[in-house]
């Protein structure tokens, strides 16, 4: 398998020579069955939306070679690194064929979820992904790349991954929530679900530190209570509804990234 290394070194030296779709496609599916599983290895290949979105690049010039279950693979991708807006800029290479076409389509109804804060409404659509035959054609044969993307969708891994940034989020607006509402912004199915899981999930410093916080605080009286941290805490006080309000989230977001400046 090409590494991460060698990706880098092509992206520098060949980014527009088509002799290096093979590879980039190679990768794309060695990203994504890395993103799929917990096991590790020195193998693993590393996220590269640079590359991924050379590789849409190069099938816009030789739309001969385009692979539109890659591209499916490269959308996938894109969605897991949400808050960022890598989607939208994936959506500006590709032809409408290909992304209103499945599961483009269903991908991109996910990608607007998330960007307007509809994360009980995420779910339902992002399940649909899980099921290969999903959006096929009768009698259509299912493609290997389309059972990778169904695994990746049906294991944990993706799924608390974008769990773990809804509630980052969610952590940076609000103080507090109610519980109901949380549990089902994070398709989880009780306090007990949404205890565990939020455990592993720090703020205010790197994993491992002594000063670490976690970014729930406690579940009290139906509730869930955030850490306070700079976001929330302008917005003390403030109700939570889902859906509403995602101006001062975008505005927040910036906000994060000047000061990461």
């Amino acid at each position: 398998m090409t590494t991460h290394t060698e990706i880098q070194s092509l992206l520098q030296t060949s980014a527009y020579n088509p002799a290096i779709i093979p590879q980039l496609e190679s990768y794309v599916r060695a990203q994504l069955s890395s993103a799929s599983t917990s096991l590790s290895s020195p193998s693993d290949a590393q996220y590269s939306f640079e590359a991924n979105r050379t590789l849409v690049k190069l099938y816009q010039f030789f739309p001969e070679r385009e692979d539109e279950g890659v591209v499916a693979m490269c959308v996938f991708l894109a969605l897991m690194n949400w808050p960022e807006v890598e989607v939208g800029c994936l959506q500006c290479l590709v032809g409408e064929g290909v992304m209103g076409a499945e599961p483009c389509a269903t991908l991109v109804r996910c990608s607007e979820l998330l960007e307007s804060c509809r994360f009980s409404s995420f779910w339902p659509e992002f399940r649909k992904l899980g099921i290969p035959e999903y959006g096929s054609t009768p009698n259509s044969t299912v493609s290997e790349d389309r059972k990778l993307l169904a695994n990746a969708v049906n294991g944990s891994k993706c799924s608390n991954t974008l769990r773990e940034n809804m509630l980052k989020m969610l952590g940076k607006v609000y103080k507090s929530a109610p519980l109901k509402n949380v549990l089902e912004a994070l398709d989880l199915k009780d306090e007990a679900s949404l205890t565990a899981f939020a455990s592993k999930i720090m703020i205010g410093s790197s994993a491992g530190e002594e000063n670490e916080t976690c970014i729930v605080e406690k579940v009290e009286n139906g509730y869930v209570v955030f850490a306070s941290c700079v976001e929330n805490s302008k917005r003390a006080g403030s109700a939570y509804k889902e859906g509403v309000g995602y101006g001062d989230i975008a505005r927040m977001m910036q906000e994060s990234k000047i000061r990461g400046q």
